[in-house]
């Protein structure tokens, strides 16, 4: 048998209606999120997105995983660290694949039970027909609020920051009524209102409420302005929160990284120990950098 070669798009289309299709024979709810999706209601230029986005019914999550997993396809090696935020998905790789599965049992900026925020999209879902397949999408107005989630997590990066800018002037300008009304309604019911408040005031769809606790908001205005440093300043909030007697532990965890827990696709092959010991001096320096920005910032609020 000769070994076929994917090419980006390709894969990305045919990982959906794999997903797709798994899940439906497992009678698991599922939605494709972001790429097809958003291409699809024009709320953004189309491209080539690098992985393929899903949503899954959080009480199936691990089922999904697995079934995933029975195809070949494994995370890649790593270790759970600190997070600002819930860690959202898992991702996986396949060696045949040059995409990315990012499986989500929630989306970030929905502070509702996840339960809650996944049946109110759900609830408003369409279809299209990717690769040949049908594949379950949120609407026009659900999609627009997991694209404006996902920019403001991103708004120090300019491209997402300028898809956000383009779905405001969608919410804003083209919307009909009812999908204005819609979007509020599902950050409403998501608690994604505070979140998504300067959109909501610009595009006048709904009353503006605080459905986030101090707490919430704390760690979703982190998690905004460290993004690119956020390894780094979670492993500093959980020292700082963590009993003087655990301090060491883990002060030397966030240091130290185990050989066998370096990041890497393929989990059978273990780094040399040059190559560990560049991975360290790597990790450090941008660890250095990240809490420089985070005490200069903190000095300035």
């Amino acid at each position: 048998m000769t070994d076929v070669t994917l090419h980006l798009s390709e894969a990305t289309a045919l990982a959906h209606a794999m997903l797709s299709t798994i899940a439906s024979d497992a009678g698991i709810r599922l939605l494709s999120i972001k790429g097809p999706s958003a291409d699809h209601h024009g709320l953004r230029e189309p491209r080539v997105a690098s992985d393929a986005d899903v949503w899954v019914e959080p009480a199936r999550f691990d089922d999904l995983c697995r079934l995933v997993e029975a195809r070949g396809w494994h995370l890649r090696v790593g270790r759970e660290t600190p997070s600002l935020l819930p860690q959202h998905s898992r991702t996986f790789i396949h060696e045949s694949w040059p995409c990315d599965l990012d499986i989500h049992w929630m989306f970030p900026g929905f502070f509702a039970d996840p339960e809650t925020a996944f049946d109110t999209v759900w609830g408003r879902r369409e279809s299209m027909s990717v690769a040949h397949t049908e594949v379950l999408i949120p609407s026009r107005a659900a999609a627009a609020v997991i694209g404006m989630l996902h920019s403001l997590r991103n708004a120090q990066l300019v491209r997402h920051n300028s898809e956000g800018a383009r779905i405001r002037e969608i919410v804003t300008r083209e919307m009909v009524e009812s999908d204005r009304t819609e979007f509020y309604e599902v950050a409403r019911a998501g608690g994604a209102v505070w979140v998504l408040r300067d959109v909501i005031s610009t595009a006048g769809v709904g009353e503006v409420v605080s459905d986030l606790t101090d707490d919430e908001k704390r760690r979703w205005d982190l998690y905004q302005s460290y993004v690119e440093d956020g390894s780094a300043v979670s492993w500093w909030m959980h020292l700082k929160t963590t009993p003087w007697r655990n301090k060491g532990t883990i002060l030397m965890r966030a240091v130290w990284v185990a050989r066998a827990d370096i990041p890497r696709n393929d989990p059978t092959v273990l780094p040399d120990r040059v190559e560990a010991l560049r991975y360290q001096k790597d990790r450090w320096a941008r660890g250095a950098r990240a809490m420089r920005r985070y005490f200069r910032l903190s000095r300035r609020r």
